[in-house]
């Protein structure tokens, strides 16, 4: 629906973050009949945990990876890689119809008059509720200033550029 007053789309909530915690609030808002969006920064649902270095897989056991309403699609006691996770979470939010926009970058949150007023890289929404469910991958990485002023034959790799052995050094 759009807001006549302002021209901004409005939506009673909307979930900033398409991974695990936005799917699973997803979930629990289809359940219930509420009216939702959910923007990610991706544009792929899973893509946070494509993006990571190639041999990463989840820290917990397939059980622990399950999310409401479906199971992680793996035997219990395996350790999924960054890829099935990633294939899990696209699966999850197509198989219950999860309103998902993805390539959405939430630039500003704002309150105002009793709503929220979420704007981002394709327009803006007005909403009653957000969650904010980002997470903690896709963050900005750091590099302190002083890295540009180091020899240029010192080779700088930072941990969110790795991928795999095939980028490092000799040595």
């Amino acid at each position: 629906m759009i807001n006549s007053a302002s021209g901004a789309e409005r939506v009673e909530t909307v979930v900033i973050g398409g991974g695990q915690a936005g799917l699973a609030a997803g979930y629990h808002l289809a359940r219930r009949g509420r009216e939702f969006v959910i923007l990610d920064s991706c544009t792929r649902v899973g893509d946070n945990w494509r993006c990571h270095w190639d041999s990463l897989r989840l820290f917990s056991p397939a059980r622990a990876a399950a999310l409401p309403g479906m199971r992680f699609p793996a035997p219990p006691s395996s350790y999924p890689t960054k890829d099935e996770m990633a294939d899990f979470l696209e699966v999850y939010a197509t198989s219950f119809d999860l309103p998902v926009r993805g390539g959405v970058r939430v630039t500003r949150l704002t309150h105002r008059d009793g709503r929220y007023i979420v704007s981002s890289s394709t327009g803006t929404i007005e909403a009653d509720n957000v969650i904010v469910a980002t997470g903690t991958f896709g963050r900005t990485p750091y590099v302190p200033d002083f890295a540009a002023d180091l020899d240029p034959a010192i080779v700088q790799l930072h941990s969110s550029d790795y991928k795999n052995p095939t980028q490092l050094q000799p040595g």
